[in-house]
């Protein structure tokens, strides 16, 4: 019973020992390996370090989950084509107040800033109902790209009448600032669903009619064997087939 008492009191010894490293500080290997999914997704993008300074903050929430990337990327990305639409709006509020001739240009780059947010709003549209609203994943996947892309193509719209125009050089830098981060992250988001989304349905597609095509060839070598152990059994000048 001293014994037991004494090795009882040397274990709590132990466990409250300073010696025992400290891991409370120390975020769980699935939030490391979570980081490491959204860093390895951005990496096949055009912008890597703008994409994980964007996305790796929502790590815990998109795990390890293809579609959850896409449908954080193009949150971000609207709040980007938003922003950029308020700070091209509030130019074109400013030179209607003073008769600039920037006005024309700005009142199309706003259109197509508006553009961009609602061609964005209709790919989420085709993410969220990806296995539903009548129509196959695949349709709603090049659905996405397909929004996704004529975003991209109105950002760059946007920036080169600033180009062809004569514009305010201060009026000029801000607009392509707003407009150069959406254009990148709208790039990005691209990027991620052709090589995440797309990519990978692609595959588990390959990988079912692999399946699919194992299943028949097992059934058809099923079939043989049974045939060539087939034999006749005679009793009482009767035949039995087995």
């Amino acid at each position: 019973m001293l014994r037991f008492v004494i090795l009882s009191l040397t274990l709590v010894a132990l466990i409250n020992s300073s010696n025992i490293p400290k891991t409370a500080a120390t975020p769980p290997s699935r939030y490391q390996n979570y980081n490491t999914f959204v860093k390895t997704a951005c990496n096949s993008t055009t912008y890597p370090t703008m994409c994980y300074n964007s996305l790796s903050s929502y790590s815990s929430t998109i795990k390890a989950d293809p579609i959850k990337l896409c449908t954080t990327s193009l949150n971000v990305n609207l709040k980007y084509a938003k922003n950029a639409t308020l700070v091209v709006s509030n130019l074109l509020k400013k030179a209607k107040s003073t008769s600039s001739p920037e006005v024309p240009v700005l009142k199309d780059c706003v259109e197509e800033m508006k553009d961009t947010v609602d061609e964005l709003k209709q790919a989420m549209a085709e993410l969220k109902n990806l296995y539903g609203g009548g129509i196959s994943k695949e349709e709603h996947l090049k659905n996405m790209k397909t929004w996704v892309s004529a975003a991209l193509t109105d950002d760059t719209t946007c920036t080169d009448e600033f180009e062809e125009e004569e514009v305010n050089e201060e009026t000029k830098k801000k607009v392509e600032k707003a407009v150069s981060e959406l254009s990148k992250t709208t790039s990005n988001t691209l990027a991620l669903i052709t090589n995440y989304l797309v990519e990978i349905f692609q595959n588990n597609q390959l990988k079912q009619e692999l399946s699919l095509l194992n299943f028949k060839k097992e059934r058809t070598t099923l079939t043989v064997q049974i045939k060539t152990n087939s034999y006749a059994v005679f009793q009482n000048k009767k035949i039995y087939y087995l």
